[in-house]
């Protein structure tokens, strides 16, 4: 079978990294309406009932238990919500880089993750014999230190 490759444009997260313990956590939402395959008709098509029934299911969460970015197997795990059913997944992160980026004056962490699920397990399998059962996820993940809040003086004359 031939794969097809389509996005996400609305994508949003949080990562928590522990650089010396290379451990943390990472939250990823995925608005499923912002499917984008290059072709209006087919992005209606799979936001319908026999794939990611948007009406009901607008939005896909990923919310790792565990970051391991340690070694050579270095994976983030996980649940991961797809039109309202949840299954423990494990992707295998294979690239990870934090530098420091003077643009945006802070450390910027990059990595990419991937995981291979079948569809049918998320109540999306129909169609599964002739468009294929699984599809590899790909997550490109950049995060950007938080900076702390600024803390503005008063203009009061302290009293």
């Amino acid at each position: 079978m031939a794969s097809q490759a389509n996005k996400f444009d609305k994508t949003s997260g949080k990562v928590v990294f522990d650089r010396d313990a290379k451990t943390g956590s990472a939250e990823v939402t995925i608005d499923a309406t912002s499917i984008n395959t290059g072709v209006a008709l087919f992005n209606a098509q799979i936001q319908s009932e026999d794939f990611f029934d948007t009406a009901r299911y607008p939005v896909i969460t990923f919310k790792s238990s565990k970051m391991v970015l340690n070694g050579d197997q270095m994976s983030l795990s996980g649940d991961l919500t797809i039109k309202g059913v949840t299954k423990p997944v494990t992707l295998a992160v294979t690239r990870f880089k934090c530098s420091p980026y003077t643009a945006i004056q802070g450390d910027t962490c990059l990595a990419n993750a991937t995981v291979t699920v079948k569809r049918s397990d998320f109540n999306m399998g129909k169609y599964a014999l002739l468009a294929g059962n699984d599809v590899t996820l790909n997550l490109a993940i950049g995060a950007v230190k938080a900076q702390p809040p600024i803390q503005l003086a008063s203009r009061d004359p302290i009293r």
